[in-house]
């Protein structure tokens, strides 16, 4: 198994949480159906360790969001 990186793990959630957005979810929601997804496909514990262990955390999940979907990010 690849080891799970924070890119790998944003790239998927930005994916999903892209996806939650455009049928109708809210953000909030989107957000944890997306990290749910990613516990499910990577496991909880990996999914944990590359939060915990992340730097500039907001930046990176915000600038991955801009680039899946940036017209869900202004409402």
């Amino acid at each position: 198994m690849v080891e799970l990186t924070l890119m790998i793990l944003l790239n998927n959630v930005g994916d999903q949480f892209c996806k939650y957005r455009s049928e109708g979810s809210d953000t909030y929601k989107s957000l944890l159906l997306a990290y749910s997804d990613a516990s499910e496909k990577y496991g909880v514990k990996e999914v944990k360790k590359v939060i915990k262990e992340a730097d500039a955390l907001n930046f990176s999940a915000v600038a991955v969001a801009l680039l899946k979907c940036p017209q869900h990010l202004n409402k």
